[in-house]
């Protein structure tokens, strides 16, 4: 299968260490992701699909895959807008105020909203740092009654777009068309697909049933990972690029393919992915995993405290899940029928002797943009006892930055 990438900047993304989790995991019949963020990893799955069920908290991240996968000429069409510092401080405020569609997200497996999905990923793009569709501080305590200061510095168009670079995500200059874009569904009668405004019209939405089996759950806690409280809204949007591009995720424009056949492609690659919204736990139950057969799991919480994670990016109790998920991970580990990934930082998890220990170096991200490179050298798989044998290198015969125990 031709590798996709997520059309937007998320915080610890896998992209890199995607290979790594693949070669341990094999062509598994089953996978699943309780943390799914961008998608990293299964986006980039080297063999053809088996049962895929991706899960996450986040209300507007799972939305966005739900409504790419089913309406994704909707989704660019809403996407598709420029970078405007009062629209994305507007759009922010109404996307953080929709109460009722955050209770539906998390109780129909089916509801989506396309609108919310295409303004979400399109402010995703350009905001700096944490907070996006998070309320912040200042609104906290209008509600509570205390007054406003009408000072630029505490409104929130105190927080610009990101301008450092020449943007990301859907803002980048050109989205670059590899393989797997060249065989998505083109637009008819549109030879560049770049930044044209919203004249978009939007197909009719298919109707697929995604795991009925899911109805009738009762809302699972807040709204998500991802959905952080932000002290304020203090910088511009994002204004940067990436890869010599202007602009980043969906903002991206230009000669080579655009926002729509972005997500037509996706669309294709998620036409069978089962997406649901909830707690981690509710997908790695025995139903969605090894009674459908061997599966492979990526477990990629919110990095601990322990870890040194920064506590501005996760809530309290995003910090704490990693040591859940650490004990389902050792209890499980022994079963033939499940090849588990558990993604930490070096010394997060004391995991036993049988378990593998894999360093990849990450990109960096925010912590990089502040002067700390040391967390990019500190990232580590630990690999279940039933995860397939790393090839070897043919120079030393051992797979490289291979650790045996679980301290490493």
């Amino acid at each position: 299968m031709n590798p996709l990438r997520a059309p937007f900047p998320w915080f610890g993304g896998k992209s890199r260490a995607a290979h790594l989790v693949w070669e341990a995991f094999g062509d598994c019949a089953n996978y699943v992701e309780p943390f799914a963020g961008s998608l990293a990893v299964m986006l980039c799955r080297p063999t053809p699909a088996g049962v895929e069920t991706v899960n996450d908290r986040d209300t507007y991240l799972a939305n966005f895959w739900r409504a790419v996968q089913l309406a994704p000429d909707e989704v660019a069409k809403h996407a598709d807008w420029p970078v405007n510092e009062a629209d994305l401080h507007a759009r922010h405020r109404w996307l953080v105020g929709q109460a009722e569609f955050r209770a539906r997200m998390r109780q129909d497996p089916e509801y989506f909203d396309a609108r919310i999905a295409g303004w979400w990923v399109w402010g995703i793009c350009q905001w700096i740092g944490s907070g996006w569709c998070a309320q912040p501080a200042w609104e906290e305590q209008e509600a509570a009654g205390a007054e406003k200061t009408c000072g630029i510095q505490t409104s929130e168009y105190a927080k610009r777009p990101m301008l450092d670079k020449p943007g990301r995500g859907i803002h980048q200059l050109a989205v670059r068309q590899g393989p797997s874009l060249a065989n998505a569904v083109a637009w008819e009668g549109r030879a560049n697909a770049g930044r044209r405004g919203r004249g978009v019209h939007a197909e009719r939405a298919r109707d697929l049933s995604i795991s009925a089996g899911w109805e009738k759950r009762p809302s699972l806690g807040r709204g998500g990972r991802g959905v952080h409280g932000s002290s304020s809204w203090d910088v511009r949007p994002s204004l940067r690029g990436s890869r010599g591009a202007a602009g980043m995720g969906v903002h991206a424009t230009g000669k080579q393919g655009g926002i729509r056949e972005w997500m037509q492609a996706l669309a294709n690659r998620l036409r069978y992915v089962r997406v649901c919204c909830g707690d981690w736990a509710r997908v790695t139950s025995r139903s969605v995993t090894e009674c459908i057969g061997v599966t492979g799991i990526l477990l990629d919480p919110p990095y601990s405290d322990a870890a040194g994670r920064d506590p501005s990016i996760y809530a309290e109790e995003d910090l704490q899940v990693a040591h859940r998920v650490r004990e389902w991970a050792l209890e499980n580990g022994d079963n033939p029928r499940l090849r588990i990934a558990l993604c930490g930082y070096e010394g997060e998890h004391e995991m036993p002797a049988t378990w593998r220990c894999v360093s990849w170096k990450a990109p960096g991200g925010y912590a990089a943009a502040r002067g700390n490179h040391e967390n990019a050298q500190r990232e580590r798989i630990w690999f279940s006892p039933y995860c397939l044998a790393p090839a070897a290198d043919p120079l030393h015969g051992l797979p490289f930055a291979v650790f045996t125990g679980g301290a490493r």
